[in-house]
C-alpha cells in the first residue's frame, strides 16, 4: 500500500465506523455475512484488511467454541480499534501486508476480504497469498455494500484512494484461475458486491 493512502487510513481509523458504518449499513453487513459469507461453526477464518475490525463480532459469533478467527491489516490505528472488538482466546489480531501474509499455507478454510481489495497496489499477488493460506476446498470471499460503480464514485471523492477500484469480472476470474481458485459466484447490484471463489489446486 502507498505511503499516501496508508496515511489516509491511519488518521481516519478514529471515526471511521462512525463515518461509515451508521446502523442501517451495519444491518446490511449482517445479512451479507449471514447468507453469502459460508461461515460455519468450527471454521478457521482469516479477516484481511479487517480495518477496524467491522466484521470481527459478527464472524465470530458463528464459529462456536472450536472456531479460529484471525484478523490483519496494514494500519496500526486501524488495528487499535479492532483490538477491543477481540473477545475470545483463540482468536488473534496482527498487522500485516496482504502481500506477504505471515501464516504458514494451507490453514484456513474461509479468507474473507471486506471493503479493502480496491486498495491493495498488486491485486494478482494479493489474491495468490489469500489463496496460498486457504486449505484446498476453502473459500475466498471478496465483498463491499456498493456495487463497482457506486465504489468507484464513493473513492473519487479522495484523492488518496482515488482509482482503487474493483477489477472486471474476467480480471477476477483469471486472477483466481492463476492463483488455483474456481469462481463459484459473482453478485453485483445497487448496495452489494460479492466474489467467491473454491480452491480447487
Amino acid at each position: 500500500m502507498g505511503r499516501s493512502r496508508l496515511e489516509f487510513f491511519d488518521r481516519e481509523a478514529h471515526r471511521w465506523e462512525e463515518k461509515h458504518y451508521p446502523m442501517e449499513v451495519r444491518k446490511r453487513l449482517e445479512e451479507l455475512v449471514l447468507s453469502e459469507f459460508c461461515v460455519v461453526p468450527g471454521t478457521n477464518v482469516l479477516d484481511v484488511g479487517s480495518g477496524t475490525g467491522i466484521i470481527i463480532p459478527l464472524v465470530s459469533n458463528l464459529l462456536g467454541p472450536s472456531g479460529f478467527l484471525c484478523s490483519f491489516d496494514l494500519s496500526f490505528p486501524m488495528i487499535r480499534k479492532a483490538k477491543p472488538k477481540i473477545s475470545r482466546d483463540q482468536d488473534g489480531l496482527l498487522c500485516a501486508d496482504v502481500h506477504h501474509i505471515p501464516l504458514r499455507s494451507n490453514v484456513f478454510d474461509l479468507v474473507i476480504c471486506f471493503a479493502a481489495f480496491p486498495h491493495f497496489d498488486n491485486q494478482e499477488l494479493a489474491i495468490q497469498e489469500m489463496a496460498r493460506v486457504l486449505k484446498k476446498g476453502g473459500r475466498l470471499i471478496i465483498a463491499h455494500l456498493l456495487s463497482r460503480e457506486e465504489l468507484a464514485r464513493h473513492h473519487a471523492s479522495r484523492n488518496e484512494v482515488r482509482g482503487d477500484l474493483l477489477p472486471s469480472d474476467e480480471v477476477f476470474t483469471e486472477l483466481a484461475k492463476k492463483a488455483g481458485l474456481q469462481v463459484e459466484k459473482i453478485i453485483e447490484r445497487s448496495g452489494c458486491f460479492l466474489f467467491r471463489a473454491i480452491k480447487v489446486a
